[in-house]
């Protein structure tokens, strides 16, 4: 094992484990974020809710469905595509974010990756209240299943460590990667099974979805969240993402380290 490799992989383990520190820097983010704001975070759920309520009536509308089926479909899409998605673009901005942090203090710099992730799960807490509602209006059914997004949010938040860093640290050396994520994730969103159900696609486009990572990362917290069981298949292609991610991660963490504060 070479210096490098031990070095990235203790401030790996060693930013998980100091979960006081992310936890409270991902607090405080948000509290700056909506400093002398009246509701808080929850002026980005209103805005979000109304987007799709709107959005929920005019396509069931469109492609004569009862809202009341679409609508938690929708909602429970939107709300686990906003915390993926998030998570991606802003791990491309994680270190460049904590630039002047990175250049004064010698600390573990997975614990901003980690703050990042944190803040993210609270602000989607936050969001959920707009499911609560849609679900009491279209009467969701609520099971056990349903307990089944606690590990689909571990899931997203485990994978969301290792593009996070990975996304970071190259962004911190090529700034233009960011805007390609950010523009990739635009198309993304409208080719995933966010508004639209893989049931209705037909032939080989059926075979897209199976593979495309993306909407799994949204199944394994969707699914659970109307009240089903994701597939096995969703649950392999989250573990195997998480296993692969993360052993490229460390291969290039420990590469480039050391020169993060350089690029920044």
């Amino acid at each position: 094992m070479t210096p490098q490799y031990e070095i990235a992989c203790r401030d790996v383990l060693g930013g998980l484990a100091e979960w006081r520190k992310w936890g409270r820097l991902g607090w405080q983010e948000i509290k700056r974020r909506y400093r002398r704001t009246t509701f808080g975070p929850f002026w980005t759920s209103m805005s979000l809710g109304l987007f799709i309520v709107t959005l929920g009536f005019v396509w069931a509308n469109l492609w004569k469905q009862d809202p009341k089926q679409y609508l938690p479909f929708l909602t429970s899409g939107m709300l686990a595509w906003t915390l993926v998605s998030t998570l991606i673009i802003e791990g491309c901005s994680v270190f460049t974010a904590g630039e002047s942090i990175v250049k004064s203090l010698r600390f573990n710099y997975t614990i901003l990756t980690c703050a990042a992730i944190w803040r993210n799960l609270i602000v989607f807490c936050h969001h959920f209240a707009i499911f609560v509602l849609v679900a009491l209006f279209t009467n969701v059914d609520v099971n056990l299943k349903s307990l089944l997004v606690i590990p689909g949010l571990a899931l997203v938040a485990v994978n969301g460590v290792w593009f996070a860093t990975l996304l970071g640290s190259v962004c911190a050396r090529y700034r233009d990667v960011h805007q390609v994520v950010s523009s990739i994730l635009q198309v993304a969103m409208f080719v995933t099974p966010v508004f639209w159900s893989p049931s209705q696609l037909e032939g080989r486009l059926t075979h897209f979805v199976d593979f495309n990572l993306l909407y799994h990362f949204v199944e394994v917290v969707r699914e659970p969240m109307l009240g089903k069981a994701p597939s096995l298949w969703s649950y392999g292609m989250v573990v195997g993402s998480a296993v692969v991610g993360w052993s490229l991660m460390i291969y290039v963490f420990s590469r480039f380290r050391r020169r993060i504060p350089y690029w920044l």
